[in-house]
């Protein structure tokens, strides 16, 4: 990030701000920082990918050149491959099939060469191997599938290699495998690929790698929405430890956990310049997502939906149907994301659901069920039974319980991809579409809109925040400002700073009466409204009130169903201006009526305005009444005679303090 053009725009952004009344703050509770600043896994071309230079006693030594007179069945043994080429003939499935606990050592310049002939360099289900600064080059493994333990061996320690140039996955995982301080670049579609049929793989780690420009074969444009590709892929994992690895340059998201993975710690990571998300938490459960750096991320992913005119948010982290879900065993029942730096990423955090995808809906194109019901279960979510408890929670991935908390969010426009449209990057998401399918869904409509957004315990807090970010909620056409985000009728980021400064929430409606116009206030009975230039209380404009008839009037708005934006539950302040017009000017009740969305009333609360000469603050404090999402007013008063006039001027109804 350009620090000094960013300060200078953070300066700029926090005159801004406290112009517009935002109101100066404490940081946001600050945890200390421990996310890294330089790369903690600059493993590829380093020193500590040399094995031994002497063959350990009792190994097998492996010469140089053609190997396919080998026996690596062997179990519980060493093989030291000396410094060379090392090759495996030139059948495409000659391959290592290791026997258990057999250990595979590679010497200083070690290279093992599938010469684009072989397909597979390490295969089938041994437990306990051991792999160890080798080279592994030149494989051929078909798409979705691997080089190095192809068939998801258990209990793998795969350590100090480097593994590149081969198509497919680089390395395939199975339960309780190790992979530590490996390189693992420029592979055809992943660097790693953790898949194993059963979904038994669990205890994963994932530590002090180098992963970068994986999938070089670009599978995403070449299948369309294949969800194949990135630096490392998860599927179904119970257990995963990915921590101080550093993930860059890959041409797709850099992380993605997909269908059913649960229980990670993603933490410690420098993750950058990826094309598409840092990372991706798709229809998965439980994750602490801690300590991490995400910077330059998603530049090509968001710049081309731009080009499209996609307004979808594209973030840095992309939280795709990713619950907290206490039910499931793992070290969180949330999905946690706290003490992060996220740095100039296109987006910052985006949680979204697919109101149209569930258990056995058609736009659930993996076919997998949610790890509540189970895969078997798939048909169970069906009508009319999926209307009901428990399958309408459990047949489908909600987004929920996300805590975003103690985060610093940086965002210069101009920094990124060379000058960015913030009417498309620079944003947070919150939201989902509008429920269309399959007709039997219990889903349609708004129904997982209002979830994701007020029902299922998803909060941002205590972050901090420089440049002129911008969050999208409900829906895709919904893009509003830090000030009616923090505001009740979001609530979200309660302690948190944008430029230094708390914004101050909008208030529902503010009216100063300079415009000529008097709508939408209209004569109810026996009075008339009109405007009135000059002697206003601020400004040149008000409204006065008249009596045309000595008995009781009232003045009514006409925007029925009333102002939006009212929250059920929050304190607002009403206050308005008012003095005496023409003599003698009776108590008047100012009534302010909250009403539900279909613009029942559900209650009013009176506000006296006595008689007064001169300018006076009339106002009052009130909860809205359970339902309540609209409020509207009246005046209404008594004289006994024809002629009595008062004014209202800097009418407000905001949010209390």
């Amino acid at each position: 990030m350009g620090r000094n053009r960013a300060a200078a725009w953070a300066a700029f952004a926090a005159t801004i701000l406290t112009v517009a009344g935002a109101t100066p703050a404490k940081a946001a509770a600050a945890e200390s920082a421990t996310y890294p600043t330089t790369p903690p896994a600059a493993v590829c071309g380093s020193s500590s990918l040399n094995g031994p230079a002497t063959a350990p006693a009792g190994a097998v030594v492996v010469p140089a050149g053609d190997n396919s007179g080998v026996d690596f069945r062997l179990a519980n043994t060493t093989y030291y491959f000396q410094a060379g080429t090392h090759t495996l003939g030139t059948d495409p499935y000659a391959q290592i099939m290791p026997g258990n606990g057999s250990t595979f050592l590679g010497a200083p310049g070690a290279v093992l060469d599938g010469q684009k002939l072989n397909h597979y360099a390490f295969t089938q289900q041994a437990t306990g191997v051991t792999i160890r600064y080798l080279t592994i080059t030149g494989f051929t493994a078909p798409h979705d599938q691997g080089v190095v333990n192809h068939d998801s061996g258990d209990g793998w320690v795969v350590e100090h290699n480097t593994i590149r140039d081969n198509t497919g996955a680089g390395l395939m995982a199975g339960a309780k495998n190790e992979i530590r301080g490996n390189c693992l670049k420029d592979n055809g579609q992943y660097g790693l690929n953790a898949y194993k049929t059963g979904n038994t793989i669990t205890d994963l780690v994932v530590d002090g790698n180098e992963f970068t420009g994986n999938n070089t074969d670009d599978w995403e444009h070449q299948q369309p929405g294949c969800g194949c590709t990135g630096g490392m892929k998860f599927w179904a994992v119970n257990g995963a430890d990915v921590t101080g690895n550093w993930i860059h340059g890959n041409h797709g998201p850099g992380i993605w956990a997909d269908t059913n993975d649960n229980d990670f710690l993603i933490e410690g990571n420098l993750i950058e310049s990826n094309d598409s998300h840092a990372i991706f938490y798709e229809i998965s459960y439980n994750v602490v997502i801690r300590n991490n750096t995400l910077r330059d991320n998603a530049w090509p992913a968001g710049s081309e939906k731009a080009a499209k005119g996609d307004p979808f948010p594209v973030g840095a982290i992309y939280l795709s149907e990713a619950d907290g879900e206490p039910r499931l065993p793992a070290r969180t029942g949330k999905i946690e994301v706290t003490g992060n730096l996220l740095d100039n990423n296109w987006g910052g955090i985006t949680a979204w659901a697919n109101a149209d995808r569930f258990c056995n809906s058609p736009a659930s194109t993996t076919g997998d069920c949610t790890s509540i019901v189970g895969p078997s279960n798939t048909s169970q979510c069906s009508a009319p039974a999926i209307a009901d408890e428990p399958l309408y929670t459990d047949c489908r991935w909600w987004t929920k319980n996300v805590d975003v908390h103690h985060n610093t969010f940086d965002f210069d426009p101009a920094e990124v991809n060379g000058g960015c449209p913030t009417q498309y990057c620079g944003h947070m998401g919150l939201l989902s579409n509008w429920g269309t399918y399959p007709d039997w869904s219990p889903y349609k409509g708004d129904v997982i809109q209002k979830s994701i957004v007020h029902e299922s315990n998803n909060s941002w807090h205590d972050n901090t925040y420089t440049g002129p970010w911008q969050f999208k909620v409900t829906d895709m056409g919904n893009l509003i400002s830090p000030a009616l985000w923090v505001a009740p009728q979001y609530g979200q980021d309660a302690g948190s700073t944008f430029d230094g400064v708390t914004p101050t929430p909008p208030a529902i409606v503010e009216q100063d009466f300079e415009s000529s116009s008097v709508s939408p206030y209209t004569p109810w009975y026996s009075a008339s409204v009109t405007h009135q230039t000059g002697d206003a209380h601020g400004g040149s404009g008000s409204l006065q009130m008249t009596t045309d008839q000595a008995s009781g009037s009232a003045i009514q708005l006409d925007n029925y169903p009333g102002y939006t934006g009212v929250v059920a539950g929050t304190s607002y302040r009403a206050s308005l201006w008012y003095k005496e017009a023409v003599a003698t000017m009776p108590a008047v009740t100012w009534n302010v009526r909250w009403r539900d969305e279909s613009g029942t009333v559900l209650r009013t609360d009176p506000v006296t305005l006595a008689r007064e000469t001169t300018w006076t603050e009339a106002a009052g404090t009130f909860t809205a009444p359970a339902g309540a999402t609209r409020v509207d007013w009246t005046f209404t008063w008594n004289a006994s005679q024809t002629g009595p006039a008062f004014q209202i001027d800097d009418l407000a109804m905001r949010p209390a303090p």
